[in-house]
């Protein structure tokens, strides 16, 4: 299996880079391919041109080289404010363009991108009681722009998401067994369901 790990944080040294490596190291040792868009390293440019809107998309394909040879595009981010960093943002709306993601014609089960499975792999800031004391802190909730708007609208299968509560209130024996829960979350990937969605596609 082809896989394409797009990262995003801006500190080498943060625990989605240990997260980052930990896949790394996983899946190659499982015997995938990994193909890797360090976006901070890149100095990878977010915001969307006018000729990418209007259907030029020269600049970007190299990301949508990574893509198109992907068979499972593993997401590994911080939550920031309920939702992605700019720059992961950014890529999506650069890279998931009309006519090579999705078309009017092709959304949802015949999106551009079927065939392909996603996942998100991410760090929030509180423990998870945190979010389990209001509804509207519901993480899956908080992540539907994500896995339906984006992700399942282009036609992918979209894996339930890894995370991790609160790495920076965590011992380092917490962070360590949070790390090998990863590691054996990404070995049962075959064995994963996709997540539902109720939509009119």
């Amino acid at each position: 299996m082809n896989v394409l790990i797009v990262y995003a944080h801006p500190n080498p040294h943060s625990f989605n880079a240990a997260m980052r490596e930990v896949a790394v190291g996983t899946l190659s040792r499982a015997g995938h391919s990994i193909l890797l868009s360090d976006l901070y390293a890149m100095r990878f440019n977010p915001v969307l041109s006018a000729e990418e809107l209007q259907g030029d998309l020269s600049a970007i394909q190299p990301e949508i080289e990574k893509v198109r040879r992907a068979d499972l595009l593993l997401f590994q981010f911080p939550n920031w404010w309920y939702g992605m960093p700019a720059i992961l943002k950014g890529w999506m709306d650069r890279v998931f363009a009309c006519g090579f993601a999705y078309d009017e014609a092709h959304s949802f089960e015949n999106g551009l991108l079927k065939g392909k499975k996603a996942l998100l792999s991410l760090t929030v800031g509180a423990r998870a009681d945190y979010y389990q004391q209001a509804p509207e802190r519901d993480l899956l909730r908080v992540l539907e722009p994500i896995h339906y708007g984006c992700l399942a609208y282009c036609g992918m299968e979209v894996l339930p998401p890894f995370i991790v509560y609160g790495p920076t209130e965590m011992s380092e024996a917490e962070r360590k067994a949070a790390l090998e829960a990863y590691r054996q979350y990404l070995l049962a990937l075959p064995q994963l369901r996709p997540l539902r969605f109720s939509h009119m596609g």
